[in-house]
């Protein structure tokens, strides 16, 4: 059985750095906010939901739209929720 390239495993390593070495489902604190260590299923999730974002943002971008101060709000909160150093989307 493989195992799946889903990015858990970065996001294992960098939780442990980060945050401290807690047991899924407990909470330590990131960037001055309370996260939780999440299972591989709800980070696929919480990825999934990161990404959609990002297109979204990316789409208005491209066509020259508003961005929506929501979204990006959102962006932020899910990057906190998997604890990325820095944006993939936003400055």
């Amino acid at each position: 059985m493989s195992i799946p390239n889903d990015g858990f495993e970065q996001y294992e390593t960098r939780f442990q750095q980060l945050v401290g070495d807690i047991k899924p489902g407990q909470f330590g604190r990131f960037k001055g906010r309370l996260v939780k260590r999440l299972n591989r299923e709800e980070f696929r999730e919480q990825l999934s939901e990161y990404e959609r974002c990002g297109s979204r943002l990316e789409a208005a971008m491209q066509s020259g739209n508003t961005l929506s101060e929501s979204l990006m709000s959102q962006i932020r909160s899910l990057e906190v929720t998997i604890v990325l150093e820095t944006s993939k989307y936003l400055p």
